[in-house]
């Protein structure tokens, strides 16, 4: 068993939102047979503000080791499109306490999990070195909630006959220098209201990432378009069937943060970290997607105490767009074991 727990402090600047404390634990379990047969499965349990515990599947996959260049997954996977998601989320991993703007569960672009089938494997490419993965899986969803525009998380079952397409490219042209392409392609179909026929639409989405991690810099970034045709849907429930306009989304965020040991051999000095972050959504379509559109800046200051275990100080400045500037401070403690 492996995984990571997290302890969080949260001083918000909103109205009426309070200062508050937070926890959660992600158990991995990871199982295999012979070096070729791999079953690995995590689950994140979070206390709730209601003072109810919340337990979600992250992903649950069994994976057969066919090449030494091919690796086939089936079951719930994190998503390979892009980098953050499949490399950096965990919370003993990311540098900072939040996920860039944009970069989220609820409302943002980049794709999360997925539910299918997934080829991936590395490969040398002269004096490089190249590693590629792509999958089929059930795809994306309409939200029922309007801002959160188009669910990009694994589905257990598809509301629709037609599959998403999807994968990442890269290349390693240097030991610590790599690039990555990433793309989708699915149907997105509309929800069901009070009254009319919903319809689907194309959604597709391309990434490119980014990162150079030599000594003690960490320089990474990330930027993901994605666009859904118009079609007809109810926005909730109560609302009748109607046709909406193409919608367009923007994401893209940049990173540097650099370890104080690369300066002294201090001690304490030597553990320090300083982070910053830009990050950026923008989302051109219907009024009721915009509402999660924000820039943000995020500085932060890390001390490590030991590879895996750090302790996280972070000012953030969120401007939204059309809601309430919520400039933020927060705490956190992360561990991974």
């Amino acid at each position: 068993m492996a995984g990571f727990g997290t302890a969080d402090f949260t001083d918000p600047s909103a109205t009426g939102e309070q200062t508050s404390f937070g926890g959660s634990f992600n158990p991995i379990f990871l199982m295999s047979w012979r070096d070729r047969l791999f079953f690995e499965a995590e689950l994140e349990v979070n206390a709730l503000s209601t003072g109810k515990t919340k337990t979600e599947l992250e992903f649950a996959n069994l994976s057969l080791q066919a090449k030494d260049w091919l690796t086939v997954t089936a079951g719930k996977f994190l998503s390979p499109f892009g980098d953050f998601q499949q490399h950096l989320h965990p919370s003993w991993i990311n540098k900072l306490p939040d996920r860039p703007a944009g970069f989220v569960e609820d409302g943002g672009n980049e794709p999360l999990t997925e539910v299918g089938v997934m080829a991936r494997g590395a490969f040398p490419l002269g004096t490089m070195t190249a590693d590629y993965a792509v999958f089929v899986g059930n795809g994306p969803r309409l939200s029922d909630a309007a801002e959160e525009g188009v669910l990009l998380e694994g589905f257990g079952g598809d509301n629709n006959n037609n599959k998403a397409v999807g994968g990442r490219l890269g290349l390693r042209p240097l030991p610590y220098l790599s690039l990555g392409v990433s793309g989708l392609s699915s149907r997105v179909q509309g929800n069901s209201g009070a009254a009319g026929t919903p319809s689907s639409g194309d959604y597709y989405a391309v990434g490119a990432d980014a990162a150079f991690t030599r000594g003690p810099w960490d320089v990474r970034g990330e930027y993901i378009l994605s666009k859904l045709d118009s079609l007809s849907t109810a926005l909730d429930a109560a609302n009748a069937v109607a046709p909406i306009p193409g919608t367009t989304w923007h994401s893209w965020y940049a990173q540097a943060a650099y370890r104080l040991a690369g300066l002294t051999q201090m001690d304490y000095v030597r553990n320090l970290e300083p982070v910053f972050r830009y990050s950026r959504f923008t989302v051109t379509g219907i009024d009721e997607f915009q509402s999660m559109q924000e820039d943000r800046w995020t500085l932060g200051l890390n001390y490590w105490f030991t590879p895996s275990a750090v302790l996280k100080a972070a000012y953030l400045n969120r401007d939204l767009h059309n809601r309430e500037d919520d400039d933020t401070f927060r705490l956190q403690f992360a561990f991974g074991f």
